[in-house]
């Protein structure tokens, strides 16, 4: 401080200003370190390892925290979304789905929630691919918490992603925001079952639309007598390409850049 006070057009309360701003790079520098030593690992707008497809976004994430690994620039990535509440049928197609494509060496990308996330990324694993969960919260509240070995397994090969800090609690907030993530790190989302009242889906839709992202959304199933076909047709009107399992793979893989 008395350094600083000898620079002359500083004044006092200028230097106390200086001396404040060293105190926080050097608690930022204990933070990051504190987050080498637990493995989870940091990249900025500006690191080389950024993943390129959030700078689509119109608000990418200036720091992203993230377990295992990031994308690699020529990796290619399909994200599998749908309902928490998804059946056994639709948990069934969405480990299936998950599993073609990464065969095919596509990663798969969700938000380890519930039901078809799930489902996706179990399938990836199910073939020893790729599988990156983003997620609404930080890396100490893994939500949900029967998801947690989940996540173990994905930092193996794939990895966690958060734009939150490890002791970040999760909100209904948050997860809509990690939705725009999802999105942003996949060149296309395939939506898997859903129902009218799949608002997460359907927020995850809304936003496949306003970044020009190609979305398909799995038919398979809707002719049953009594399906709630609702948020498949609110999809469907937002540009979605309908695809069955039997032909979508291969449809799915043509669509990637």
């Amino acid at each position: 401080m008395d350094e600083l006070m000898e620079v002359n057009g500083l004044t006092a309360k200028k230097c106390e200003k200086i001396g404040k701003s060293f105190e926080s790079l050097e608690k930022a520098e204990m933070f990051i370190n504190s987050l080498a030593g637990r493995k989870i690992g940091t990249s900025t707008i500006f690191d080389d390892n950024y993943p390129y497809l959030f700078m689509e976004l119109n608000d990418p994430p200036p720091i992203i925290f993230y377990r295992g690994n990031l994308p690699a620039k020529e990796e290619k990535s399909v994200a599998i979304v749908g309902s928490h509440k998804a059946t056994g049928d639709g948990i069934r197609l969405g480990v299936e789905l998950g599993a073609r494509l990464a065969e095919k060496s596509v990663s798969i990308v969700s938000g380890l929630a519930r039901g078809t996330d799930t489902a996706g990324h179990v399938g990836a694993l199910k073939v020893d691919g790729k599988s990156y969960a983003v997620i609404g919260s930080g890396f100490d509240n893994i939500y949900p918490e029967e998801n947690r070995a989940l996540a173990a397994e994905l930092i193996k090969k794939g990895g966690l992603i958060s734009e939150y800090p490890p002791e970040t609690g999760y909100s209904a907030g948050q997860m809509i925001a990690r939705n725009r993530l999802t999105v942003g790190l996949s060149q296309a989302v395939v939506i898997g079952e859903l129902f009218g009242d799949s608002n997460g889906t359907l927020d995850t839709a809304t936003f496949c639309r306003q970044l020009g992202k190609i979305m398909f959304v799995l038919v398979d199933g809707c002719d049953q007598p009594g399906r709630d076909n609702a948020g498949v047709d609110k999809v469907l009107e937002m540009g979605a390409i309908p695809v069955t399992m039997d032909k979508g793979v291969d449809i799915i893989l043509k669509s990637l850049v």
